[in-house]
């Protein structure tokens, strides 16, 4: 039976992925990258390509390949980093094995500004994913001209449960992008708990499920089918 229910840019979801929305489970790399490719493709697409968002998949593929034999370009020349780059956005994921499907147990933000060329990471969890975020910023900075690998452990709300990780990247990444949208390069990176918190990953779980059915909706009336 085929259970796909949406192709969405490089993403295809499936009947399994959105089950999970109604939680309480934890957000696999195929909700990630749809949520992902949303805010590129479509809430910020006029700030392509200044704005990239790596999910995670991509991500891991990166750190998999590592700094040398030109894994950084393998995986970042398609996407134009840095070229004209001025944010960009990692989603990390533990995993460290290439033959465990989903495998890992915690994602994390890793967020990246040409401005000062500092790499910044968001972890919900403490400092659980630190040495996943510093193998992608170590793979990514072989890309960058006399750039540092240094990665700064950026403060942040810290989440209450085991399963919501994945929904604090999403709000961060959310977040980031719209002040990148506002201000720029003078965007601010502090996140304070009024901006990203439990009832706002709550809130957006729901609002990721509903996303998913309303562009189900559209391809289905447009003749795509779901």
């Amino acid at each position: 039976m085929d259970d796909r229910v949406l192709d969405y840019g490089d993403v295809l979801l499936r009947h399994r992925d959105v089950e999970l929305l109604k939680g309480p489970e934890w957000l696999n790399d195929q909700l990630i990258g749809f949520f992902f490719e949303y805010l590129q493709h479509e809430v910020h697409a006029a700030l392509s390509p200044r704005l990239l968002l790596l999910p995670g998949s991509a991500a891991f593929l990166l750190a998999s390949l590592g700094a040398d034999g030109g894994g950084a370009e393998v995986v970042l020349a398609p996407h134009g980093f840095p070229g004209s780059t001025h944010l960009a956005l990692f989603a990390i994921n533990n995993n460290r094995d290439v033959e465990a499907v989903e495998g890992g147990s915690h994602w994390s933000l890793l967020a990246w500004a040409a401005a000062d060329g500092a790499f910044r990471h968001y972890d919900s969890a403490g400092g659980i994913n630190a040495a996943a975020a510093a193998r992608v910023a170590a793979a990514a900075a072989a890309a960058l001209p006399g750039g540092s690998s240094k990665v700064v452990q950026q403060p942040m709300p810290q989440q209450m449960n085991g399963w919501d990780c994945g929904l604090y990247v999403l709000a961060l990444a959310r977040l980031l992008c719209g002040r990148y949208a506002a201000d720029g390069d003078a965007m601010r990176f502090e996140i304070a708990g009024s901006e990203v918190g439990p009832a706002s990953v709550a809130a957006l779980r729901n609002e990721l499920h509903d996303l998913i059915a309303a562009k189900v909706a559209a391809a289905a009336a447009a003749g795509g089918g779901s």
